[in-house]
């Protein structure tokens, strides 16, 4: 069995004649910015001229040996390609730039790492198809010297463009000891894996800073080289363009490839997304293109759930949860009509949040999910989905639990110390919504200025109205329960806010309605936005323990009118 091999290797050892690299097929295109190259000479610069006798260490460099034979090895660079090619472009301007006082020493050494010996072959090649990798590296190892300062798409010239600067401007006393010292005593650390998957697992612990290479870029390669030599160029093409299309809404590939797993094969699963892609690609029977297209349809379902502009799409689009989106996909992909649709949104309002009120974890409810998106994908009707719904909220006494959560009479408190996954902001947004008859309300936006003020304040003055109408124990009771709870929104000024949440209830009212706030400085604030549900208290004429527990009943009625199946 073939095993992983690890060493430390100077710079002369990784460009030696006998040994070639390439950039692999999955690889991403150089990114490399002015910064890095900075950064790297200027660690070089230090370490030479403070302490030239040690080594300086540059990180690791993960390598695929994938041809070798007596006289030469190749490698597939799967971790240090952006390093490496940094230093084969530096080794091309220190040969350029210092090419007249150069011993035969320092010019061979400049030279092989270019090419080889008797310039048969380069020493960096590249596999990766659609981004211009290797012109523009040759380009800008012939060009940089005179390349037009306008050409900012290509990466490589820019930084050999930055490396000449730079080593302009860098008074080096005695440019061969530099590059004697660079050679020797630059070091990495080599890790030669017998395949991918290995040198992926030990690139992803290295590269934990980085951005990391992932599943979708391994398969990418995996579904090119099935792929017919006259489609590589559309498929890479569509492929880029999807990409692009899923980072303009904030998805990854990898985020969008492991949803589109889910809705292929609904279960649950532990195997690494890797080898779950290949193994349905395998399965499908399809070529890559054809592949591909069953992904593009999925993105194509997905904007259609993210340009929906309902309050049950608003409530659903609070829920971080990968099968939620899978399976309103799903029930696009599969032609449910528009009323099938609502109804299963409304569904899914209930299912999805009395389970989060309830306190429930995705693993309790995982199985239903995919239940739920095999049923949509057999096409069965909303009833028979609304009894997996039914089945699981009932086998876990999930609707029991979920009335005993809002109930809590420390409910602000609990959600202000979890606020990761809190559910408090979304079940007030929710009564908020149901409150008028309009199915299509102004989304709320779920951010830092949507606050949860609590009406009766936590540290009312000792001469207010609040002490009077209520007892100690009362404000215990009543302070952080959801009877007492309302959304505001708006920048929160501290001076403004303590100001306003700390007044009696008849000038509370008028702060939540719009009334400015004057500061010290004689400027006012017009602390809020008051929403319907702050509206809503502002027509009680006093703030009381009776008002809270009509309150009370109020709100678990709109909720429970919405969520009870």
């Amino acid at each position: 069995m073939a095993k992983i091999e690890s060493k430390d290797s100077h710079l002369r050892d990784i460009l030696k004649d006998e040994l070639y690299y390439q950039i692999p097929i999955y690889q991403r295109p150089y990114q490399w910015t002015e910064e890095n190259c900075e950064k790297l000479l200027d660690d070089l610069f230090f370490n030479y001229e403070d302490d030239r006798e040690s080594d300086y260490f540059c990180g690791s460099l993960v390598l695929i040996a994938i041809s070798e034979d007596s006289k030469a090895k190749t490698y597939d660079i799967v971790d240090g390609q952006q390093r490496l090619s940094t230093f084969i472009l530096l080794a091309k301007v220190l040969a350029t730039l210092y090419a007249e006082r150069l011993t035969e020493e320092s010019k061979e050494y400049l030279q092989e790492s270019l090419i080889s010996r008797y310039g048969k072959k380069d020493r960096l090649n590249f596999n990766a198809i659609g981004f211009n990798s290797k012109k523009d590296f040759q380009y800008a190892l012939a060009s940089f010297n005179d390349a037009p300062k306008s050409d900012n798409k290509n990466n490589y010239l820019k930084n050999a463009v930055y490396l000449k600067n730079y080593l302009k401007n860098k008074e080096i006393e005695n440019i061969n000891d530099f590059i004697e010292w660079l050679y020797f005593k630059v070091v990495f650390i080599t890790i030669t894996c017998p395949d991918a998957d290995k040198a992926l697992r030990i690139f992803n612990v290295l590269n934990a800073r980085g951005l990391a290479l992932n599943a979708t870029d391994i398969f990418k390669g995996e579904l090119l080289k099935h792929t017919k030599e006259h489609e590589r160029e559309a498929f890479v093409s569509r492929w880029n363009a999807l990409s692009q299309k899923c980072s303009d809404n904030d998805l990854t590939m990898e985020t969008l490839f492991s949803w589109y797993l889910k809705y292929l094969n609904p279960v649950t699963s532990t195997e690494k997304t890797d080898k779950r892609l290949v193994t349905w690609f395998k399965n499908l029977n399809k070529t890559p293109l054809e592949y591909l297209k069953g992904v593009e349809d999925f993105y194509n379902a997905y904007c259609e759930v993210l340009e929906m502009q309902d309050r049950h799409a608003y409530l659903l689009s609070y829920k971080n949860d990968d099968y939620l989106r899978v399976i309103l996909c799903t029930s696009i992909l599969h032609h449910y009509s528009d009323q099938d649709i609502e109804a299963l949104k409304e569904l899914f309002v209930k299912f999805y949040y009395q389970d989060w009120v309830a306190g429930q974890t995705r693993p309790t409810r995982e199985q239903t999910c995919c239940n739920i998106i095999k049923a949509l994908k057999e096409e069965q009707s909303v009833g028979y989905i609304a009894s997996i719904v039914k089945k699981y909220l009932d086998d876990k006494n999930i609707t029991q639990r979920f009335r005993e959560k809002l109930e809590d009479d420390h409910l602000y408190e609990k959600h202000k110390r979890a606020s990761k996954n809190s559910w408090l902001k979304p079940i007030l947004i929710l009564a908020n919504y149901f409150m008028s008859d309009n199915a299509n309300p102004t989304y709320i936006k779920m951010d830092n200025d949507l606050h949860v003020e609590r009406i009766l304040p936590q540290n009312p003055d000792p001469s207010s109205q609040w002490l009077k109408d209520f007892s100690e124990e009362e404000r215990g009771l009543y302070m952080h329960s959801l009877a007492n709870l309302t959304l505001l929104g708006g920048k929160k000024n501290t001076k403004a806010f303590n100001q306003a949440l700390n007044q009696d209830f008849k000038e509370k009212k008028e702060i939540y309605m719009g009334k400015p706030v004057a500061l010290d400085n004689k400027k006012t604030f017009r602390v809020m936005t008051c929403y319907d549900m702050t509206k809503d208290v502002c027509r009680y004429t006093e703030w009381t323990p009776k008002s809270l527990e009509k309150r009370k009943e109020e709100l678990i009625n709109i909720i429970e009118s919405v969520l009870k199946l």
